[in-house]
């Protein structure tokens, strides 16, 4: 490769990583969410090119689609995040509330967050003690789990039916759906029985009001202890973390 080859693959290498930079910088606290056209008019770049970076984008977790033709940042970005020491508060507010859940009830815990049609199980207690006597999977799909309910229960009406469709999940009762959301909504958790006679319990930490940022779980194969007990630990658990985050963590992003 001759030496003006080289400069010129750098510099497009440098454009590269720095019109998806613009486009990433467009997704603020103030607005976590953003159209081809609104990236348009803030990046000058062109649609063809905002439509081909977003797309690669999405594909390597960055971005991820949210309602109406929207787009916000992807878990990916925000597990990498994690690994950077000032910004492990989230999983530093948390631990210590989800260490006394497992020892008070000796069942495997989590923090979970949203990955466009999952849930990732980013930190998970689930120690020698733990009476599961199971590993648990470290992603379950965002409908029809309990923790994904609840992050369903926070959703527009709009985007709850396209995740529907786009999962192409069976709910032909439409109501029954907003009942059981709205229940989540009244009693601060979701109770789910999985497959394999997992009872899972899950309740949201806001960043602000109606505004999940994640979700505390449990996971119990026999309760030793009465359902709605559980449910209130697994409720005073995430209010506890909710009411630990700072500022700079009060937005979904």
């Amino acid at each position: 490769m001759t030496h003006s080859a080289a400069v010129v693959t750098d510099e497009n290498r440098r454009s590269v990583l720095g019109r998806a930079f613009d486009i990433l910088e467009c997704f603020t606290d103030a607005e976590p969410e953003q159209t081809i056209g609104s990236l348009c008019a803030a990046t000058g770049l062109p649609p063809a090119t905002v439509h081909r970076m977003l797309a690669s984008l999405v594909e390597w977790g960055a971005v991820e689609r949210a309602a109406r033709g929207k787009y916000r940042l992807g878990m990916r970005l925000w597990r990498l995040g994690w690994g950077v020491p000032g910004a492990r508060t989230l999983k530093d507010v948390a631990r210590p509330h989800l260490v006394d859940l497992h020892t008070s009830t000796r069942e495997a815990v989590a923090l979970a967050s949203r990955d466009g049609d999952s849930v990732v199980l980013a930190d998970v207690i689930a120690g020698s003690s733990t009476r599961t006597g199971r590993i648990l999977p470290r992603r379950l799909d965002l409908v029809n789990s309990a923790p994904g309910s609840v992050f369903m229960a926070y959703m527009s009406p709009d985007e709850v039916s396209e995740l529907t469709a786009r999962t192409q999940h069976d709910h032909n009762d439409a109501f029954r759906l907003r009942q059981e959301l709205c229940e989540i909504r009244r009693t601060g958790a979701a109770v789910v029985q999985s497959a394999d006679g997992m009872y899972w319990i899950a309740s949201p930490v806001f960043a602000k009001p109606r505004e999940v940022r994640s979700v505390v779980c449990i996971a119990v194969h026999r309760p030793r202890f009465n359902i709605g007990a559980l449910v209130h630990a697994v409720v005073d658990t995430a209010r506890a973390v909710s009411d630990g985050l700072p500022p700079s963590l009060r937005s979904v992003g």
